[in-house]
């Protein structure tokens, strides 16, 4: 919303026209507030990372980001970028190096005043259709000051930021005792953990799919062929999913161990069934499997999930 006026103009409406411009302007500064922070999610920078144009390491870089930056998640892109505002400046990020997730479910808002639902956040795009006060959508971002892009009965478009009253977000669903995997899918997950073998080299804090990776780099890379988005690192992918015990494992289950510090999580592979596992390490400086139930590997596991 734009308000404009000249000196003239509020000095001949008296002390009543100023403060009525003064509410209209603090009006809008709040709605803009509200906009900004009700259709975003807090994260965290946890490794220096660019910020960038577009999503893609082709795209120019605005700025690094340095560890301990607080940014908005406005939206996930993909498995592998976010869409971020830091200090008012919208830009992409790789989700391995920011901790934090876009709202899965978007924000509920409401329809104030009949508005146009458009095929692009601007005014020249095609209208699909008038939305009505009222009516209930959800906001997957905000785009910038001026347009919000809103999923209604199932289709996407977007709409004016000054016909929508922001709502609360979804309440979080209660987390579900683990399920057994798809089956399939984790044999097909196995599959391509198996085609690594003898293509990957092991280097801990890299991750260069199908060459060199660690780790979590490769547990992330197997599992996205799969269209399973996991963040890179133990620290992270040892809170996804549900905890599963040991004996209660299953193909496709994510299992993790200490290699340095006696119970502090620093390696993982995944659960082939019969007590074998598969895994990037050093001990192969590569893709290998080894057993869950015997040797250094049984003394050093610590917990198991099931994200699948």
């Amino acid at each position: 919303m734009k308000l404009l006026a000249d000196k003239g103009t509020i000095a001949s409406g008296g002390d009543e026209m100023k403060k009525r411009m003064i509410s209209l302007i603090s009006a809008a500064a709040i709605t803009l507030t509200m906009s900004t922070s009700a259709w975003a999610s807090p994260g965290t920078v946890e490794r220096s990372v660019n910020l960038r144009s577009a999503p893609s390491t082709d795209s120019s870089v605005y700025q690094t980001l340095k560890p301990g930056t607080a940014v908005d998640i406005i939206s996930q892109v993909n498995s592998y970028w976010y869409k971020i505002s830091v200090g008012g400046k919208v830009g992409y990020a790789s989700t391995d190096y920011i901790s934090g997730s876009a709202s899965s479910g978007g924000t509920t808002a409401t329809i104030e005043r009949g508005v146009n639902f458009r095929s692009a956040p601007s005014t020249d795009s095609r209208v699909y259709r008038l939305l009505k006060a009222g009516t209930q959508v959800q906001v997957l971002e905000k785009v910038n000051s001026y347009w919000l892009h809103i999923s209604v009965d199932g289709q996407t478009g977007y709409v004016s930021t000054d016909y929508v009253s922001g709502g609360s977000s979804p309440a979080p669903a209660p987390n579900p005792s683990p399920s057994v995997p798809s089956s399939a899918k984790a044999d097909r997950i196995i599959a391509h953990a198996q085609a690594l073998i003898g293509k990957v080299r092991y280097d801990f804090g890299v991750n260069r799919p199908t060459s060199v990776m660690d780790c979590s780099a490769f547990t992330k890379y197997v599992f996205g062929l799969e269209g399973v988005s996991m963040k890179w690192g133990t620290r992270f992918q040892k809170d996804m999913g549900s905890f599963v015990s040991k004996s209660s494992l299953q193909k496709g289950d994510l299992v993790f161990f200490w290699t340095g510090t006696r119970g502090v999580i620093s390696h993982v592979g995944i659960y082939m069934g019969n007590g074998q596992f598969i895994h990037n390490s050093p001990s192969f400086d590569g893709v290998g499997t080894s057993s869950l139930n015997s040797g250094y590997w049984e003394d050093h596991y610590v917990t198991a999930r099931r994200v699948l």
